[in-house]
């Protein structure tokens, strides 16, 4: 009786939000036929996040919103948090995202011959939870998670093996 009370507490817990796979996905851009490799994920709620390296070797992560007819207002930058860390919603070195209507845009760092260093990098590799907070055209408030498991395997292999992601405090993690 008390293992069936415990099993289903721990199920009820658990946010139904962030159920997520990640993936590795190609975008190919029709202007030059460029192919890029995106680490991506959607969520239950339809909502998307995907990260990828770009030509310049910025790291870039785009959240995408889900296929209602909701949309982010004006220039509003989304909030982001890993797990109960602080929210966010700038870029590195405090610059803004690029917000659109159906997605909003950071850059998570440059890599560096071998290396980049980005705190938000590094959590989203090794966090259990990424959390999203937005104002809609709307006036209201929409929120939504994605589940950061695996996101490592596959930003591993999105940004290659060779990679080393250094926190700005100085901690390291291949």
């Amino acid at each position: 009786m008390y293992q069936y009370l415990a099993a289903t507490l721990v199920l009820t817990i658990l946010p139904a939000t962030t159920a997520a796979e990640w993936a590795v996905v190609t975008h190919t851009n029709i202007d030059n036929n460029i192919e890029t490799k995106v680490a991506y994920t959607e969520n239950s709620d339809g909502y998307s996040l995907e990260i990828y390296r770009d030509l310049n070797d910025a790291i870039r992560s785009r959240f995408g919103m889900n296929h209602s007819l909701n949309r982010i207002a004006g220039k509003s930058c989304p909030t982001y948090q890993v797990d109960k860390r602080g929210p966010e919603n700038r870029s590195i070195n405090d610059a803004a995202c690029i917000p659109h209507r159906l997605w909003a845009e950071f850059v998570l760092g440059y890599i560096e011959g071998n290396q980049i260093t980005s705190t938000l990098l590094h959590n989203m590799m090794n966090g259990n939870t990424i959390t999203y907070r937005f104002i809609l055209e709307n006036g209201g408030y929409g929120e939504t998670a994605f589940s950061l498991s695996g996101s490592k395997r596959t930003l591993t292999d999105v940004l290659g093996n060779k990679i080393t992601i250094r926190t700005e405090k100085g901690f390291t993690a291949n």
